[in-house]
């Protein structure tokens, strides 16, 4: 985590926090699940993945690009599927990585139908958060100062001091749906950036990254490039955020070379195929890091 911060800020803050440790092994275990037990589970856990709207009569009309640039660059989107239109139109309704066409859209659309070039494939695409919304689910009202708020709390204290990203002031509410967190992608590609078995490692180039992987079988047999550069139909929308992304690839190269995505995954997968935890405690990791994911309010002593 000190090596690969990815802001100055978040070496020195992880540096003095294992300092604090001293040499109490104990204290520094603790340390590194505290960050896992968070950021693992944040990044990890389950999203949802909306289909492309169709167009219908309600559907915002515009009559000139002025009015359309209007409706883009609104201060955010309010909701999954806006976020997902409002990306498609920026990334030219295809995968920023394998230039699949979204299939809904080509289907509702004759003007891009002819404008697609031979040879190109068309299929299923999502909005891919690069932040998820999960933490800013269920916190507020009635819910204010309860588990699921100190987790989310937890998390958003944790992405400031090691990443520099102000969470409240840039993606609180409806904000995480904004097009700086937004990238158009195939599901299986959203899938492995999600599991962090995919990150953007940014080059010398604005907005040129490299696509890395936990794994280099993870991309075979697709149309996947060495390095993919963000675009954007006009220069006026924002594209998807360096910070974010610097973060996102920050702690999946954490997890990956430190070896705890391995350990990581063998727990999601008892997780789902054990019918009960075993007597003799061999399961106690996997009741540990199930726990992890509920808020404090939720589990019952």
């Amino acid at each position: 985590m000190i090596l690969y911060a990815p802001c100055e800020e978040g070496s020195i803050n992880i540096s003095t926090e294992i300092n604090s440790c001293g040499s109490d092994q104990a204290k520094l275990a603790a340390l590194a699940n505290h960050y896992v037990e968070h950021l693992d589970h944040y990044f990890r856990a389950p999203k949802r993945h909306t289909p492309t709207p169709s167009l219908h009569p309600s559907r915002p009309s515009f009559d000139s690009n002025q009015d359309l640039l209007k409706w883009l660059l609104e201060e955010a989107p309010q909701g999954h599927a806006t976020s997902k239109e409002k990306a498609l139109i920026r990334d030219g309704y295809h995968c920023v990585m394998t230039g699949d066409y979204d299939y809904v859209s080509v289907r509702d659309r004759r003007d891009l139908r002819l404008q697609i070039p031979d040879g190109m494939t068309v299929g299923s695409t999502n909005a891919c958060h690069i932040f998820p919304e999960l933490t800013n689910l269920g916190i507020s009202g009635n819910n204010a100062g309860g588990g699921k708020h100190e987790y989310a709390a937890t998390v958003w204290t944790i992405m400031e001091r090691f990443g520099g990203i102000r969470v409240r002031e840039e993606l609180d509410g409806v904000k995480v749906h904004s097009l700086e967190n937004i990238i158009t992608m195939t599901p299986y590609l959203h899938e492995r950036f999600d599991a962090l078995e995919l990150w953007f490692e940014k080059t010398d180039i604005p907005n040129r990254y490299k696509v890395a992987v936990a794994n280099e079988w993870v991309l075979r047999g697709t149309s996947v490039p060495e390095f993919v550069t963000f675009t954007s139909s006009n220069p006026i929308i924002p594209l998807p955020s360096p910070r974010y992304l610097a973060l996102h690839a920050a702690w999946a190269r954490i997890v990956h070379l430190s070896g705890a995505g391995e350990y990581i995954n063998k727990i999601f997968i008892n997780m789902e195929r054990l019918p009960v935890l075993a007597d003799d405690g061999s399961s106690a990791d996997v009741l540990q890091y199930a726990l992890a994911s509920l808020p404090s309010d939720a589990i019952v002593h």
